[in-house]
């Protein structure tokens, strides 16, 4: 049967209905070619089974057009590879629908080229769950724009690894909602440069739980001065280092010593 697939001229192929497709054995899908699979309407598409998707080769993933691809059911992109992901184009990419990210196997995320995440809508980003976003390797992550970043749920926000923290500016952390920002991983939270933190609103320095502060590197509580001004007093207690003359805490004991020297009588400052 595959080399009866291969024979096939486009225009045969071209007139192939969903059931006619579903009926065809894996092997006979792994036998299509870009010329034939570019051909299929995308309602005869709409007939693929998860299976059959998983055979399909590279270069045949990489034909496939915007309208085939929003035909898929969510069920047949469930087993669909990274090497097949990394071939989609652009604009196959672009028409995402969030029940069909959904699908997509965490490991099928390691694929995402940065053209390719610079194209998902931010619907299609919503559906992200956090073992899917922790796969996504950091140059793709980068890619993201603020209206994508937004969408990313609590769940998707606690796959973040450090590197993937690392890549974020305090403008793109600006559209995290506290509740969001208390999704991090505490495991994780180190990877947030100073600079970062420095521009966490109040609203979300005040989410930080105790478990991701304690969570802070000694760089990040050095450098992040503006940061450390918004923690309370009760955050500060959770840091894993005090960090040190340049908190609030420690000006406050020296502004209190140099009011109990001002209240001293008698006090010679050039004895």
């Amino acid at each position: 049967m595959p080399d009866d697939i291969a024979a096939l001229t486009p225009e045969v192929v071209g007139d192939l209905t969903a059931d006619q497709l579903s009926d065809l054995s894996a092997d006979a899908v792994a036998a299509f070619v870009p010329q034939q699979i570019k051909v299929l309407t995308a309602e005869a598409v709409s007939g693929l089974s998860e299976t059959q998707v998983a055979e399909l080769s590279p270069r045949v993933i990489q034909a496939i057009t915007a309208d085939q691809l929003s035909a898929l059911s969510p069920k047949a992109l469930q087993l669909i590879s990274a090497d097949q992901l990394e071939r989609l184009s652009d604009d196959a990419v672009a028409a995402f629908i969030p029940k069909q990210v959904k699908k997509l196997p965490a490991d099928a995320f390691s694929g995402f080229s940065q053209s390719q995440v610079a194209e998902l809508s931010p619907r299609a980003v919503k559906g992200f769950n956090a073992d899917q976003l922790e796969q996504l390797p950091k140059r793709s992550f980068k890619a993201l724009e603020p209206d994508q970043l937004v969408k990313l749920s609590k769940d998707a926000l606690s796959g973040l690894t450090t590197g993937q923290l690392r890549t974020l500016s305090g403008d793109e952390l600006a559209v995290f909602k506290p509740k969001k920002i208390k999704a991090i991983d505490p495991d994780a939270i180190s990877g947030l440069k100073p600079a970062a933190l420095d521009d966490l609103t109040q609203r979300q320095v005040k989410a930080l739980t105790n478990d991701q502060l304690a969570g802070f590197s000694k760089k990040q509580i050095k450098k992040a001065d503006d940061f450390i001004e918004k923690l309370s007093s009760r955050q500060l207690d959770q840091l894993p280092f005090n960090p040190g003359s340049s908190n609030r805490q420690d000006r406050l004991v020296d502004s209190l010593d140099q009011q109990d020297e001002l209240l001293l009588p008698g006090l010679d400052p050039l004895a």
